[in-house]
């Protein structure tokens, strides 16, 4: 189980922490490194939501382990 994950800020460093890392070309789901740099990028450029919309650390940290689950 990697980090825990609270914020938007922090998925996108753990996305770019599952790039780096020494098997990130060797997942299960091969074509992964392209998705998740996609999703990082979009994720990081999405506008910051208006105060109390930001979902909470739970649904970022569910997100978290689905993308940690993908490794396979």
């Amino acid at each position: 189980m990697g980090p825990p994950i609270s914020s938007r800020a922090e998925l996108v460093a753990e996305i770019y922490r599952l790039l780096d890392e020494p098997r990130a070309l060797e997942w299960e789901n091969a074509p992964a490194r392209a998705f998740l740099e996609a999703m990082a990028t979009w994720l990081h450029e999405q506008p910051a939501p208006a105060s109390g919309q930001e979902p909470g650390a739970a649904a970022w940290q569910l997100f978290a382990e689905a993308l940690r689950a993908g490794r396979g």
